[in-house]
């Protein structure tokens, strides 16, 4: 009897646990070798939770300085969107820099964004930005509806006049 007891208190824990937020997640390769090392992107991983994105680019050989783009469309369609996001990563052998450039059709300005992310791991070959859902542009007209339930996401490595680009675009709902 105490043994169903413990089984019956035990199932009841896991059916009344919290379920952490759903996130769907998406990924591509890039070729390895067709830009040069440092900034040549390999692979792309996408997060695209509710309350935040995740992006995650792998790199042949990453070293001190470049500069990596995430770009954030929302929708299926549209080249450029009317309302999309740019999150730029700077190192410089310094401390990393990330901003968000919130662009419409034609400029893309910096904006403010509190809880932008980033990390510069080297010794991993990876650079990684996160930034929270409410950071993506809204309607002028609708400053509190929700961010995309689906977007398009790809990704850009710089240094001076040398870059590599991803191969394709990664289409993600969100969680």
């Amino acid at each position: 009897m105490r043994r169903v007891a413990l089984a019956l208190v035990a199932a009841l824990m896991v059916i009344a646990a919290p379920t952490a937020a759903s996130a769907d997640t998406g990924h591509a390769s890039d070729p390895s070798g067709d830009a040069a090392a440092r900034f040549d992107i390999t692979h792309f991983k996408v997060t695209n939770g509710d309350r935040r994105v995740r992006f995650e680019v792998e790199v042949r050989d990453l070293r001190k300085h470049g500069e990596f783009s995430f770009h954030y469309w929302g929708g299926t369609h549209g080249t450029p969107p009317a309302r999309s996001a740019i999150v730029v990563v700077r190192y410089n052998g310094g401390d990393v820099k990330a901003r968000l450039f919130t662009c419409d059709t034609e400029e893309c300005p910096k904006a403010p964004c509190q809880g932008l992310r980033a990390e510069w791991k080297r010794v991993a070959d990876k650079v990684i930005a996160s930034l929270p859902q409410r950071c993506y542009p809204r309607p002028a007209g609708h400053p509190h509806a929700a961010a995309p339930s689906v977007a398009r996401f790809f990704a850009y490595g710089s240094l001076n006049d040398a870059y590599d680009e991803l191969d394709g675009v990664v289409t993600v709902h969100r969680g």
